[in-house]
């Protein structure tokens, strides 16, 4: 409002265009609603998105919503006003805003920390009278499953600290030795890539080889059946058997397909890393803001005692967003 940038009905109405939104008492006064629709429009990257919103019958005309998986999507239609990176990283903060409690809001890092043993979600304890530092995760399967995981429990100041200080470490590494920075960031993200490429393309082999010895086993047991050497009902429980497994193949092979296919285009964006790195130039403290920019996820170990003493210790891998989990050397590793 202190811009005095009109709204979208404001516009409207300036070009001689009716709208069923009410005139404001206070001109330039965005609702938050609106604010939030369009963050959301696909059209600003240069889409075309179509089926939207359906009548609900010929005799009513009232227009509702369709599901966003029933939306048509059209894209480059039009020139972008806004990139893909940006885009992105405006609905992971929406994605991670802090849902009020009867507690209050919940706590910066909820819903980022996972378990790096079940890659369950740690879950947020916290009790009315704690204080921040008594606040702390645990690993959601152990809530649930007895036995199922160790409780992983870190405390959220523990989470913070080290985040802050690997966040301000490495955007003064990618700051100052932006060459060898994005050199560093490349030959560990190939490495994993080279990784992942080949632990799928393995369990694609067994998944196909799988398949096929399956279609040779069923047609066997369909010639055994013919021939009377299984009854019907055995043939009947040993094929709906074979079949679900069969299915079961399929699917995971159709994942790994896709995981393959879109492994091999994607490409490393360090570019986009280094321009938050530009925008954030001095951080001093942790927000929603900055967390959802620079952070996809966090993983947590379980404690480990260390040998010889009653300490345990307990590691954390912070995986940034574009560039993945990245090892940054020690100034003295620089300087030697």
């Amino acid at each position: 409002m202190r811009r005095g940038i009109p709204t979208p009905s404001e516009h409207f109405r300036a070009l001689g265009i009716g709208t069923p939104a009410k005139e404001p008492e206070q001109p330039g006064f965005w609702q938050q609603r609106t604010v939030a629709d369009i963050l959301l429009k696909q059209e600003y990257l240069g889409h075309t998105v179509n089926f939207k919103t359906r009548k609900k019958s010929f005799k009513c005309k009232k227009k509702v919503w369709n599901d966003p998986s029933e939306w048509q999507v059209f894209e480059n239609t039009h020139d972008a006003i806004i990139d893909q990176e940006t885009f992105d990283i405006v609905q992971r903060i929406r994605d991670g805003r802090r849902r009020l409690t009867p507690m209050g809001e919940m706590p910066t890092l909820s819903g980022m920390l996972f378990c790096a043993d079940c890659g369950a979600k740690l879950y947020q304890v916290r009790a009315r009278g704690w204080t921040h530092e008594q606040e702390h995760f645990v690993c959601a399967t152990y809530r649930k499953i007895k036995g199922g995981c160790t409780s992983h429990q870190i405390h959220n100041v523990q989470v913070e600290e080290i985040l802050l200080r690997e966040l301000r470490r490495i955007t003064a590494y990618a700051r100052e030795h932006e060459g060898d920075f994005v050199q560093l960031v490349t030959r560990q993200s190939e490495k994993e890539l080279s990784r992942q490429l080949r632990d799928s393309n393995r369990e694609l082999e067994q998944a196909e080889a799988r398949i096929g010895k399956l279609d040779v086993i069923m047609q066997r047991l369909y010639e055994d059946n013919v021939e009377g050497k299984i009854s019907d009902e055995r043939y009947a429980r040993m094929s709906a058997s074979y079949e679900a497994e069969q299915m079961q193949l399929e699917s995971r092979k159709t994942e790994l397909e896709a995981f393959i296919a879109a492994a091999k285009e994607d490409r490393l964006n360090v570019d986009s890393f280094l321009g938050m790195v530009r925008k954030y130039t001095d951080i001093t403290e942790l927000t929603g803001e900055i967390i959802r920019s620079f952070v996809e996820k966090i993983e947590v170990m379980k404690p480990e005692k260390v040998p010889g003493t009653r300490t345990k210790k307990q590691t954390i891998v912070i995986y940034w967003n574009f560039i993945g989990a990245v090892e940054i050397p020690d100034a003295e590793e620089k300087t030697a």
